[in-house]
């Protein structure tokens, strides 16, 4: 059995990966230096995937922070996607 700490490393480890690898509104998977960019927003999406939240709710938090947060202009769709794939990480 997987102690709480080890689960919550997982489920960190598999949040960054998904904001990293596939939502990165920046474009910048690329770059080493800035693997941390989007480390701001793990406590929140964890927060929101403990509480079981719905992807709609995962949605608005990312959608929320392309659109002011990184002023960034967003794909809907791209984001629903990126919900969704968070909202199925195994806790």
């Amino acid at each position: 059995m997987q102690s709480k700490h080890n689960r919550d490393a997982s489920l960190l480890h598999a949040i960054h990966k998904i904001l990293l690898k596939e939502w990165d509104p920046l474009g910048i998977r690329r770059i080493p230096a800035l693997r941390d960019e989007y480390d701001d927003y793990l406590p929140n999406i964890f927060k929101l995937i403990q509480e079981d939240s719905s992807e709609s709710e995962i949605f608005e938090y990312l959608w929320w922070v392309e659109q002011k947060v990184l002023e960034k202009k967003g794909q809907k769709q791209h984001t629903l996607k990126i919900a969704k794939m968070l909202k199925a990480i195994e806790r």
